[in-house]
Parts: structure tokens; sequence; C-alpha cells
């Protein structure tokens, strides 16, 4: 029992130092942001960063291009309150949106029925990202990967 307790501490003080590892946030000649665990070559690099952990690449600022507001349709039906907390969520995020309710609307209902066969409110189309129903954490990574 002894000799595997001591195997298996061997192979994790051998594997921690990959976890500790500096990530590089740098940009090239052309103004294309790059994050690696190499640095870059002399003279290629610019704005070089060393980070210490993964966490900290979502800390750094975006670049001028990168905060476009993502395109996104919010569909909607009458006496919801998921539905509500999304369209809360998105105006407290001050991000522009078009809702369609598909109770009022049947162009939107048609609408709907183009991108997803099913019925399910609230249904958000946020960049290229489908997401169905309303959870925060949801709605802040489609943000996020539509950016």
């Amino acid at each position: 029992m002894k000799k595997y307790l001591f195997i298996l501490l061997t192979l994790l003080l051998m594997f921690s130092g990959t976890v500790y590892a500096d990530f590089y946030s740098w940009e090239d000649e052309s103004g294309v942001k790059h994050i690696t665990d190499y640095p870059p070559a002399a003279k290629k690099g610019k704005n070089v960063k060393v980070l210490q952990n993964a966490s900290d690449i979502s800390d750094e600022k975006p670049l001028p291009d990168a905060g476009k507001a993502p395109s996104i349709k919010l569909f909607t039906k009458n006496d919801c309150s998921d539905c509500d907390k999304a369209r809360e969520y998105l105006s407290s995020q001050k991000l522009a949106f078009t809702e369609y309710n598909t109770d009022s609307d049947p162009k939107a209902a048609a609408a709907r029925k183009e991108i997803d066969d099913g019925d399910d409110v609230p249904f958000a189309v946020i960049g290229r990202s489908h997401v169905y129903g309303f959870s925060e954490a949801v709605y802040q990574r489609a943000l996020k990967q539509s950016r």
C-alpha cells in the first residue's frame, strides 16, 4: 500500500509543474493577438505580457475590434417568467437585441421555426450560439464567445 502511495505522490509532483506554466500574450506585426505557452521570436512580438495562469487571459483588456456587440435575437412568449429574466439581463448589460414574441406575432413564430423546430422559450440566438431557456452563466458564455 505504501508503495502505491509513493508512486502516486511521485507522479503528482512530476506533473504539477505543468499546471503552473506561464502563458505569453502578444501581438504580431499585423496586429493579430496570440496566446501561447512560449515567448514570441525576437523582434516579432509587441505588447508581450507574461501571464501566470490561464485565468489571467480573461482579465486582459480586449483589442479595439473585439468589443463589437453581437447580434442578439430573443424569442419570447406572453406570461413567461424566464423570458422576463432574459430580457432584463440583456437590458442590464446594455446590449441591443431584437425581441420576437411568438404569441402575438405569427411572423416571429415562423422565423423561430426557420431556426429551430422547438417552441420552448426563451430562445436566444447570440451571434452563432443558440441558447435555450435562461441561465445567466450560459448567456455570459455565449456573449463571450460571440465577441
